[in-house]
């Protein structure tokens, strides 16, 4: 008997750090070396042979290594940030299509900006779609597009060429 009643499942449309499509794509799995957890969808830089961490003011678009990838396979406590765990393992999309929330309005075919700040603020490892100044700062990824449009806060899909 099919199920009847006030039961009501409002599932999202999507997730930060959800794979968009089925289009060919490219996934590693890194090391989270930082001292936080790292939440789906943000931007991650190479740290060491093995790690990636959240970007800080030194980092270039070189050190981008990729966008961490939503696994439902991990446990959490009430009061842990919902992402990658410290010293766990990872899932980076290096190429590919995959959702991110943006920091700023984007529309379709923007460039992508990964915010590395100034030291200051908690914006590190977002994304926008303009250099930005102080804790906005942000370096651009070469071969990222947005790749549908969003107001600021709202989920859209970056499109990453960068290899693996």
């Amino acid at each position: 008997m099919p199920v009847q009643g006030g039961n009501a499942i409002d599932h999202g449309f999507a997730y930060a750090g959800m794979a968009a499509d089925g289009q060919t794509a490219n996934d590693v799995s890194k090391l989270n070396t930082g001292s936080a957890n790292i939440p789906y969808g943000y931007g991650v830089v190479s740290d060491g042979d093995n790690g990636a961490v959240l970007p800080t003011d030194t980092s270039t678009a070189a050190d981008f290594v990729g966008i961490v990838k939503r696994e439902l396979n991990r446990a959490y406590t009430a009061s842990e940030v919902f992402g990658a765990q410290v010293d766990r393992d990872m899932t980076v999309r290096t190429a590919g299509v995959i959702y991110a929330t943006a920091r700023v309005a984007v529309a379709k075919d923007d460039p992508v900006y990964l915010v590395v700040g100034d030291g200051t603020g908690s914006n590190q490892g977002q994304f926008s779609n303009v250099a930005g100044t102080g804790p906005t700062a942000a370096v651009l990824i070469p071969g990222a597009k947005w790749v549908s449009s969003a107001d600021a806060a709202a989920l859209a899909k970056i499109s990453l060429v960068i290899g693996g």
